[in-house]
């Protein structure tokens, strides 16, 4: 509880020196909730979606860095690698199962949870937290990575010619991935004959892209929450109910937009992912 206080008042003190008042009225507000010490005036329109806001980083932070980032790194943070494959070959497992013209939703799915695998390896060194960042063995680890993500892309690739036959050797992959990510051999999970002729993802690339597609949701977000806040007041919505369909406009339409698969990726830029 005291840690939570501590955060309180900093993003209090964080609003009073930028001149944030609804940041401001929000943590104050927060800090009667918790302690009855500030201000008891009732928290409406504007206002009440603010102490929401507040609330959530409040409580959330501490949490969030206890079992993300603290120095010993949680489970769940450490082994994100061999989770996300795990989920891949899942996938690929089921897909397989299902009959040649049923498939269709499967490898949708595949797609998703696929891009998210890549995306792990391509962290795999960040995750594992046994690499310092100026150190020689950074560099390697990284472009293995990049050439193991062009390896697992060029397999998915063939699931469209032949996929009786590329299914069995993308969970054959996924198998082997998730294996040696489990007992930390990251520089290694996949072995070198498998990676002969492969073309490496540009990790920067990709970070560039995803970075366009992320910054466009919450562009669209934002714009459908400014042209809510600007129709609701006509069409004689109560004040209290505004700040929250304005919430619900922003978000629908950032998955709408970017899936939300997408949306779930920036949520995890969040507190408490």
């Amino acid at each position: 509880m005291k840690m939570i206080k501590v955060f309180a008042y900093a993003l209090r003190d964080l609003a009073v020196h930028y001149k944030i008042a609804t940041v401001e009225r929000g943590a104050e507000h927060f800090l009667w909730v918790i302690q009855q010490a500030a201000t008891q005036t009732p928290m409406r329109g504007w206002d009440q979606l603010a102490l929401m806001i507040v609330a959530a980083v409040v409580w959330i932070t501490p949490f969030w860095w206890m079992f993300e980032r603290r120095l010993a790194r949680g489970a769940h943070y450490r082994h994100r690698v061999t989770i996300r494959i795990e989920a891949a070959l899942s996938h690929c497992a089921d897909t397989y199962r299902e009959q040649p013209g049923e498939r269709g939703p499967r490898l949708r799915d595949l797609d998703r949870v696929l891009e998210a695998a890549e995306d792990a390896i391509l962290r795999a060194h960040r995750y594992a937290g046994t690499i310092r960042r100026r150190s020689a063995r950074r560099g390697v680890v990284r472009h293995h990575a990049a050439l193991v993500v062009g390896a697992l892309r060029a397999e998915t690739l063939r699931i469209d010619v032949e996929p009786d036959t590329a299914l069995p050797r993308l969970g054959a992959m996924l198998a082997t991935i998730s294996e040696r990510s489990a007992e930390g051999r990251i520089g290694a999970l996949l072995s070198p004959d498998v990676l002969t002729d492969v073309t490496p993802v540009s990790a920067a690339r990709t970070k560039v892209r995803e970075s366009l597609h992320v910054a466009f949701v919450i562009l669209i977000a934002m714009v459908a929450a400014v042209a809510a806040s600007l129709v609701l007041p006509s069409t004689g919505v109560r004040s209290e109910l505004q700040p929250w369909l304005t919430l619900g406009c922003a978000v629908l339409a950032a998955i709408v937009v970017g899936g939300w698969h997408r949306v779930g990726r920036i949520l995890e830029l969040a507190p408490g992912k």
